[in-house]
């Protein structure tokens, strides 16, 4: 362990430097700096455009780049390095709340709870969506999960109307050896892509600025701005195929807000809520911080109301016998829920 935490600081320091230096280079911000030099850590050379960097400072770049090789390292140390780079991009840069990189932890669950939903499917392969991709690291993390303990497979897709995010998301992504295809674009608009599986996503929360986009959403507010959370929800799910899983997460009060009818209606006759499940207290600062993981389902030939909804607050993965009652309860669920045999 100590080992691995010497190897995480030696990658991230690496990263850390050069992406400084690129950042005064290139007079561009951190987080900008820091997708172009993952992605030159990628090539192991410098990535030129209309004369910067120039001929000097990337001699000096590749130096460095040619040094040290991450192919010698396994994947998940250099995850967690990046993942730290990625902290600090955020935080020197002020990133907006809604912006900030969803934990692993989040992933972990994601991942235990689509491999009992996918278990008795026939299909290894299935196509996944988040409508607000961010840095991808939802989705990357979801997917190495699921690669510990299952043979599903999952081909990942991403929107997002922020351009930053997204370069930021790919050169992680290539980095690590993963693949994202990418959409820059408002999510709550019509999407390029549809007809996914599985849809993932950390939730931006507050209100959607632009009124008209939202007329045909039957989550919109009746009067003022929509929420951005309700709005993404719908739009995701009449994305999916028929009988598509959405895990959504959202504020843990969602259903307590002025907001809440028109959502609680739109749930009751356009999809199945299967499941609420509060994130672990000790993530969030505050009560009012506090988030909750959502399952829901589109109707569809196999698709029915989990009877009861699966509810409860999910556990300290430090806490093995919470853990084993955690997937025992999923199981059981999911056998009632998503058996395809059964339905």
């Amino acid at each position: 362990m100590a080992n691995d935490q010497n190897e995480i600081a030696k990658i991230y320091q690496l990263v850390d430097q050069t992406t400084a230096q690129l950042q005064k280079f290139l007079n561009e911000s951190y987080t900008n700096a820091l997708s172009e030099n993952l992605f030159n850590w990628y090539q192991q050379k410098t990535f030129v455009e209309d004369g910067f960097p120039t001929p000097e400072q990337v001699v000096k770049l590749n130096q460095q780049y040619q040094k040290f090789n991450f192919a010698d390292y396994p994947l998940p140390i250099i995850k967690k390095a990046v993942e730290l780079n990625i902290v600090k991009a955020q935080k020197t840069d002020q990133t907006d709340v809604n912006h900030l990189m969803s934990p692993d932890i989040v992933g972990t669950f994601c991942a235990l709870i689509i491999a009992e939903i996918f278990h008795a499917q026939s299909r290894p392969v299935y196509e996944v969506v988040d409508p607000c991709v961010g840095t991808g690291n939802l989705l990357l993390e979801t997917k190495l999960e699921l690669q510990k303990s299952t043979a599903l497979t999952l081909n990942l897709h991403g929107l997002d109307n922020d351009d930053v995010q997204l370069a930021l998301a790919d050169s992680y992504a290539q980095l690590i050896h993963e693949s994202i295809d990418l959409y820059h674009q408002d999510a709550i608009a019509a999407w390029m892509i549809s007809d996914c599986d599985l849809a993932l996503s950390d939730l931006p929360v507050g209100y959607y600025p632009l009124d008209n986009n939202a007329l045909d959403f039957q989550t919109k507010a009746t009067t003022g701005h929509s929420y951005a959370h309700h709005l993404l929800m719908e739009q995701t799910m009449n994305n999916l195929r028929a009988g598509g899983i959405g895990i959504f997460i959202v504020p843990a009060q969602i259903f307590e807000t002025e907001q809440a009818t028109t959502l609680a209606q739109w749930m009751v006759e356009k999809v199945f809520l299967q499941a609420v499940l509060t994130l672990p207290p000790k993530l969030f600062a505050s009560k009012a911080a506090a988030k909750s993981l959502i399952v829901l389902q589109k109707h569809g030939p196999k698709a029915h109301q989990a009877s009861p909804v699966l509810m409860g607050t999910l556990p300290d993965l430090q806490n093995k016998d919470a853990v084993n009652a955690l997937k025992h309860n999923l199981q059981t669920w999911s056998h009632k829920t998503f058996n395809e045999e059964d339905n």
